[in-house]
């Protein structure tokens, strides 16, 4: 089993540095914005969820908009940390495989859209190799909260279970997270060597409000999948809130554009104290700074000379005075026709 797991690993590696030097997949503009093209996750168990980031820096003389994220495979995903990258800037790429449905290596690709503000557009592709292990599995696949309310307790569990593993023990977890609170206890110890173990997470009550998006790495005595990343995800949801939270402003087909309106909302009167996020024919109501418990933010799009067209996703970060609540982040889409 081990001599197996090692060739495995190794041609993956092999593989996914071929298939990562592959050139002509897109302009030379575009794939030398990214640190790196490729990743082996290595041994993973099956039923588990990683991730990694891809690293886009802007070295360009003109913004850059990720305007799409397309898989090659219902297996993986893929999301970016920014719309829009300035020059100089940086975002991230994450590519996320679920590996629930197979084993042995698995190679996939995150094909990545680019256009520059003056219209050039290119592919780059990304690839993520898995090494899915048939004797370790996890169930559920990852742990994930949903959306939680701020202070309010909440607790969730999977399982990780081996065969023929007599010998085999989780040694320690790792964890940065300051949001959740882990616990990992051994359920089962068979003669016949089925091991099992159940990881019990949950959010602490002072967790901040926004994303939760981490990872709790299991140890174990496995040289060779040493190992075991469960994701964590969530959002802890605070006394701000907006509605919708997706706001589709249709078709600008003329230069007359189009404009929508958030519904933002608190417990208690607050002041709106900073809007960020227009620019490119992107523009919102200036805030009168009252404090009210709804404000009303209307946003408009009207086309200018050289701005991007076809799909456009905006995001707007909403910032007020309530004490420790986080932006608000809004997004906006719009197809604007050539």
């Amino acid at each position: 089993m081990t001599r197996r797991r090692m060739i495995a690993a190794l041609m993956g590696c092999l593989a996914a540095w071929q298939i990562g030097t592959t050139t002509g997949f897109a302009a030379n503009w575009a794939d030398s914005l990214f640190a790196e093209k490729s990743h082996h996750f290595g041994p993973v168990p099956r039923g588990a969820k990683v991730k990694h980031e891809f690293v886009l820096t802007n070295r360009l003389g003109e913004p850059v908009t990720i305007l799409n994220l397309r898989p090659s495979c219902g297996c993986t995903s893929g999301r970016a940390s920014a719309s829009s990258v300035n020059p100089g800037e940086s975002a991230t790429v994450e590519a996320q495989m679920d590996t629930r449905n197979f084993l042995g290596e698995k190679a996939t690709i995150l094909f990545v859209t680019l256009v520059t503000a003056s219209g050039r557009e290119a592919e780059v592709r990304l690839y993520v190799t898995s090494h899915i292990l048939a004797d370790i599995v996890l169930n559920p696949g990852s742990i994930d909260f949903g959306t939680v309310v701020k202070g309010q307790a909440s607790a969730q569990s999977l399982t990780i279970d081996r065969i023929n593993g007599a010998n085999w023990r989780f040694e320690r977890m790792v964890s940065a997270s300051r949001a959740i609170t882990a616990q990992l206890v051994e359920t089962k110890r068979e003669p016949n060597g089925a091991v099992s173990y159940r990881l019990d997470v949950g959010i602490k009550p002072d967790a901040p409000a926004g994303p939760i998006r981490d990872e709790i790495r299991l140890l174990s005595n496995d040289r060779e999948a040493r190992s075991v990343p469960v994701m964590v995800t969530g959002w802890v949801r605070g006394d701000l809130s907006a509605s919708p939270s997706l706001l589709t402003m249709g078709e600008a087909a003329s230069a007359e554009g189009k404009q929508g309106k958030f519904i933002i909302r608190a417990s208690h009167p607050f002041a709106i104290t900073a809007v960020e996020g227009a620019g490119d024919g992107f523009s919102v109501s200036p805030t009168d700074g009252t404090r009210k418990a709804m404000h009303i933010l209307s946003v408009a799009y009207k086309p200018e000379e050289g701005t991007t067209r076809g799909d456009l996703r905006r995001v707007f970060r909403v910032t007020t005075d309530i004490p420790g609540e986080p932006p608000l982040d809004l997004t906006a889409t719009i197809h604007v026709a050539p």
